[in-house]
């Protein structure tokens, strides 16, 4: 886990908007803070697309909308791409899995689950987020 200058394993402006905290190590973080750090992080991670970051532009998810992939194909691949942007872009989380989850009953929308172990200092903790993909904008559930 990248500690982010020694200080709570938020990011940047979520420490700047808390200068109280600033002060305080990782190791006194909870899992449930840094999750809930990594979830608005996913949000703005995943509603981005590659090239509309000048300083990282693999930044963020292809848009998925090919009719010509198949439904299954296209789990898969929506998947394994969050998978592979998690990695690279979330410093915080490592072994990172993602599965599908069954739809519920609006057939245009996918609903991922995401299993990572969260570090936090010294210890670890594992996290699972609920994904949804709702007219084209990923949102954490849990």
């Amino acid at each position: 886990m990248t500690l982010y200058g020694g200080v709570l394993g938020n990011r940047l402006f979520e420490r700047l908007a808390a200068p109280g905290r600033s002060g305080e190590v990782v190791a006194e973080a909870s899992l449930a803070e840094v999750v809930e750090s990594i979830k608005r992080h996913l949000v703005d991670l995943l509603n981005s697309h590659p090239g509309h970051s000048e300083c990282a532009p693999e930044l963020g998810l292809l848009d998925f909308n090919d009719a010509t992939i198949g439904v299954l194909d296209l789990e898969r691949n929506i998947q394994r791409a969050i998978r592979q942007c998690i990695e690279r872009f979330e410093p915080r989380v490592r072994q990172v899995e993602v599965e599908s989850l069954p739809r519920g009953s609006d057939p245009l929308q996918l609903r991922f689950q995401v299993h990572a172990t969260v570090e936090l200092g010294r210890d670890q903790g594992q996290a699972t987020i609920d994904l949804l993909l709702n007219d084209k904008r990923y949102q954490c559930l849990n």
